[in-house]
């Protein structure tokens, strides 16, 4: 077979049939081989051949079926791609059984979605976003950028993309298997007239899909018309995942892009959210859209003030698109987020239209609302036939000739496309889907009757057009609108209250109405929030009080309706607590907030001091906690201080080995024998001190949160409770004096030195307490000037380096404002003395010794080579006692390793089904950190339903390890060591997380 551009096959082969038809009932595909009519039989296409020129051919042919889809659609151009794909990877699974170091699971990296893609490793991926956040639009350029690398040569062997929207998948949950997906594949993608890929998709597709050759991208998965149209989420999403599980196989790859409501919460995918633009994207894209730069100036202010209403919608690329468009066209701003689709919708008229009139264009609009209206109330999914399309244009013309002008209109403006088939099953629908809210969104507000309120504020399938009402709506619709989503909040608020053994849990309806008042009013500072607010704060605060992990997770996901003092005290709740889940939940709801105030910016800034006490964390988590940063609304370069604050621990580090170096070489030891002690003294001087003191006061109150604490800390806290509360003014104020009076002795040195002429050694008296001095401070006042609100800008070079001076300038210091107060504590101050000075003989006898012994005065050579035997000796048995003491960690952790692969290896073999076998699992390991690896790799297997578990048990055991539960009896249905593993793992932060992960999968929805 000859496989130049001239002989490929097109479109247009005319021995080419169309037996697949996609109509309103179901896909349905006559018995036999694809091609043949019905009725008749056919015969089975010869097996393609393998080679890379039948590949190459093959990828041109998908890339103008694809190609001719985006020209049929003309909806947004590439430009958006490049700053959309910033993805989030937050479930990354390691190598099975490998262990993880605690805390280190969850988000594992954020990087250009079109890295991710290409990532050859991945297997499964849920790729998910808000409307209009680029999900098509990235599947689409991937897979025309792979089709051309294959189809131009330059990568034959990369694995083949076939692009495929579910919008038309008819087959219901109890109808759908890989056979009817398999041939909805093969209608969706086969172009016209093509015998080649019909070979290819009878006899090496599912080979190539099992064998990672093909990647299968699957858009629009919330637009299947049964899971549209189902009231029970999860129980219509589970049938279509497990079987894309099962297509694929044990090995094949797959994508499925999804808004996160009606989506799946597939077990076991790499789950990717694309994140909001940030503010320099915007502008980045903005440029690219042609804008000047005083189109530019206009523009800030809805980029920028959160009173407009807009800076939450413009994170938002196909918004900002719009914008874009807006302004160019009317060089004006919008007066609300619904004139960009009503100034796109108009646009697209006129230019299909010019000739007409305004009346004729609200016509149109008013079809097109009511079209709008009928796809989304109607069982029939998002999209209809051409034939009922035609009839719905019928009844709105009055004769013919207004029904042709209104056919070639709406398609001229490609507000409405159809599928690229020319079969019996072409089929009609919005080229966008916030367009189609926009129109839905328009019908109901003009006609408030259409809806009651009651359903559009319960009812999934009006959650989309509930949330544009209540974005846009005029109050008479969107204030009964807000009084049903209240009732509901009352009735959710008085089952909270109402005492009960399991406490407090969210229900499927409360969850429904609080992600729809979040969606529709997150990054608006105004809205009518007086009839809902107070239920909410209300229910926010059982959930706080009584509810599990998972619950106060939900609680957090409501920030944006709190108010502005009630959202601050969970903001420091969550940054307070050890769960590291809780506290990047709030980090990425203060994202979402209009604006952040004082006191969010400076929860954040305790929040970077605190996680200096805590385990390093790893390149890709710093990374994603960057990109979280970065998303935030607010002057403060919030990822500069993040940099200083962790290069303050490096600091503090070497400021304190770089003086205990330089004690050394002032010591000049007389002798080699001499220079460990030198070496030691050293250490004792400088670095134990400003180790010390930097880790007690990163762990004080407020400059952070008094977490991770450092084990020198917990040892003087065992010796006295008053270290675990130190707080930082004090402490500070207290180690200030301190260096001040060790630089006032090093002075008082030289004054003597210069008395007695001898200047070398007081010199080097004075250089070593103004070191010292300078070592011990300078991490806390680094720490000081990032929670007095210092920019990172202002923590650079020379001033970083001297920040000792710096911070003591400010007038708010600890030691000035204690000057200024005059409080002086003569009784304390005069005791503290004395003991100081009682001490001092004793400290100058054990040196005068030290000094002796170390040849100060002349020893018997016996006596001395005694001594310089012993030491030899002590420093012989103490490196063979190290090296005896590791080699034995290193046997007991490897041994102890190979235990713990073993067991978790057991475990998850017998509780990776569920039920009662996941607790019997679970309880028989014997440490938190196995218990925490075991729930996450069961939680990670692929499953397209959910864990077949009792939540009230689960639930029961996240209680005994949070402590909020006193019930010492054991739990019916848990084995017999519940109990003790509960009682031992308690408090175990990253077990807990892993748990509410668990729970919050297993909610209804």
């Amino acid at each position: 077979m000859q496989r130049g551009d001239e002989a490929q096959p097109d479109f247009g082969q005319p021995n080419w049939r169309v037996d697949t038809v996609i109509n309103a009932g179901q896909v349905s595909l006559p018995a036999g081989s694809a091609g043949a009519p019905h009725g008749e039989s056919r015969e089975e296409p010869p097996p393609p051949p393998d080679d890379p020129e039948f590949r190459k051919a093959l990828a041109r042919l998908l890339l103008r079926k694809l190609t001719a889809t985006l020209d049929e659609m003309h909806w947004l151009d590439d430009r958006l791609i490049d700053l959309s794909a910033v993805v989030e990877d937050v479930d990354g699974r390691p190598p099975a059984h490998r262990r993880v170091l605690p805390g280190r699971r969850g988000r594992s990296a954020v990087r250009p979605l079109h890295e991710v893609l290409a990532r050859p490793e991945t297997d499964l991926i849920l790729l998910q976003g808000g409307a209009g956040a680029g999900k098509s639009v990235a599947l689409r350029r991937h897979a025309m950028s792979r089709l051309r690398q294959i189809a131009e040569g330059r990568n034959v062997t990369a694995p083949l993309p076939l692009y495929v929207n579910l919008r038309d998948l008819r087959a219901g949950p109890d109808e759908i298997d890989t056979d009817v997906l398999r041939r909805y594949v093969l209608a969706q993608t086969a172009p016209r007239g093509s015998a080649d890929v019909a070979a290819y998709l009878a006899h090496s597709f599912m080979d190539d899909l099992r064998h990672r050759r093909v990647t299968l991208l699957l858009d629009s998965f919330d637009e299947i018309p049964a899971v549209l149209d189902s009231p029970t989420i999860d129980a219509a999403v589970a049938p279509y995942i497990q079987t894309v599980i099962e297509l694929v196989g044990g090995g094949g790859r797959c994508v499925v892009a999804t808004r996160e409501y009606k989506g799946p919460r597939a077990s076991g995918w790499t789950r990717l959210q694309l994140l909001g633009m940030s503010p320099q994207q915007q502008e980045a894209l903005l440029h690219g859209l042609d804008l000047d730069d005083s189109a530019l100036a206009l523009v800030q202010p809805l980029l920028l003030d959160p009173r407009r209403g807009f800076a939450g919608e413009l994170r938002n690329p196909l918004s900002l698109h719009l914008l874009a468009t807006y302004v160019r066209g009317n060089n004006a701003l919008p007066d609300r987020p619904s004139a960009l689709f009503a100034e796109y919708a108009a646009s697209r008229l006129r230019a299909a239209l010019p000739s007409a009139g305004p009346g004729a264009h609200t016509a149109l609009e008013d079809f097109l609302a009511r079209f709008a209206y009928r796809l989304t109330s109607t069982r029939g999914g998002l999209s209809v036939d051409e034939e009922t399309y035609a009839r719905e244009i019928s009844r709105a013309a009055d004769d013919t000739v207004t029904r042709d002008l209104m056919l070639r209109t709406l398609t001229a403006s490609r507000i409405l496309v159809s599928s690229a088939e020319e079969s019996a099953g072409r089929t009609v629908f919005f080229g966008h889907r916030r367009v189609l809210q926009y129109f839905t969104g328009r019908y109901v507000a003009a006609h408030p009757s259409a809806v009651p309120a009651r359903e559009l504020a319960t009812s999934g399938r009006w959650r989309e057009t509930a949330v544009t009402v209540l974005q846009d709506g005029p109050r008479e619709v969107t204030l009964p609108l807000l009084t049903a989503l209240g009732e509901v909040l009352a009735t959710e608020r008085d089952r909270a209250l109402t005492p009960g053994p399991d406490g407090f849990e969210w229900s499927p309806e409360a969850v429904h109405c609080l992600e729809l008042l979040s969606a529709a009013y997150q990054g608006r500072p105004d809205w009518p929030h007086e009839p809902v607010r107070p239920l909410v704060e209300e229910l926010v605060a059982a959930a706080w009080e009584r509810g599990s992990v998972s619950d106060r997770k939900f609680a957090l996901d409501c920030l944006p309706l709190l108010s502005e003092e009630t959202r601050q005290a969970y903001v420091d709740r969550a940054f307070a607590g050890e769960s590291g889940w809780l506290r990047m939940t709030v980090l990425r709801e203060c994202a979402t907030l209009p604006a952040l105030s004082a006191e969010v910016r400076a929860s954040i800034r305790r929040l970077l001091i605190t996680r200096l006490g805590e385990r390093r964390a790893s390149p890709a988590e710093t990374r994603a906690l960057d990109v979280d940063l970065q998303r935030l609304r607010a002057e403060d370069d919030f990822v500069g201080l993040r940099r200083v604050v962790d290069r303050s621990r490096t600091g503090a580090i070497a400021l304190g080995g770089s003086g205990a170096l330089f004690q050394m070489i002032a010591d000049r030891p007389s002798s080699f024998l001499h220079l460990p002690t030198a070496l030691v003294s050293g250490l004792l001087i400088f670095a134990l001190p400003t180790w010390v003191v930097f880790r007690f006061y990163q762990s004080s109150r407020p400059v952070s949160y008094g977490k991770g604490r450092s084990r020198v800390h917990r040892i003087a806290g065992a010796i006295d409770t008053d270290f675990l509360d130190v707080k930082s003014d004090p402490m500070l104020r207290g180690v200030s004096t301190l260096a001040l009076a060790f630089t006032a002795i090093g002075f008082a040195a030289v004054v003597q030195g210069l008395v007695h002429h001898d200047i070398v050694p007081t010199l080097a008296a004075l250089a070593t307490s103004l070191l010292l001095s300078h070592a011990v401070l300078w991490g806390p006042s680094v720490l000081y000037a990032v929670h007095r609100g210092r920019s990172a800008r202002e923590l650079r070079g020379v001033r970083l380096l001297f920040v000792v001076l710096y911070v003591l300038g400010f007038r708010d210091h600890p030691c000035r404002e204690w000057l200024r107060a005059r409080k002086w504590k003569w009784r304390k101050f005069l005791r503290n003395a004395l003991l100081t000075m009682a001490a001092l003989p004793a400290i100058g006898a054990a040196g005068a010794l030290i000094e002796k012994l170390l040849g100060g005065f002349t020893m018997p050579r016996p006596v001395r080579l005694a001594i310089y035997t012993a030491t030899v000796t002590v420093v012989a048995v103490t490196i063979a006692t190290g090296v005896y003491k590791a080699l034995r960690v290193i046997t007991r952790v490897t041994l102890a390793e190979l235990r713990r692969h073993r067991a978790l290896t057991r475990a998850i073999q017998r509780g990776r089904t569920g039920g009662p076998a996941f607790f019997a699992a679970l309880f028989s390991l014997r440490e938190a950190s196995e218990a925490t690896d075991f729930v996450w790799s069961v939680r990670n297997v692929p499953r397209g339903t959910p864990l077949d578990l009792d939540r009230q048990l689960l639930r029961h055991c996240i209680a005994h390890l949070e402590g909020t539960t006193t019930d010492a009896e054991q739990i019916h249905g848990l084995p017999a060591e519940a109990l003790p593993r509960l009682a031992k793992w308690q408090g175990d932060s990253h077990l807990l997380d892993e748990l509410g992960r668990l729970d919050e999968q297993l909610r209804a929805r």
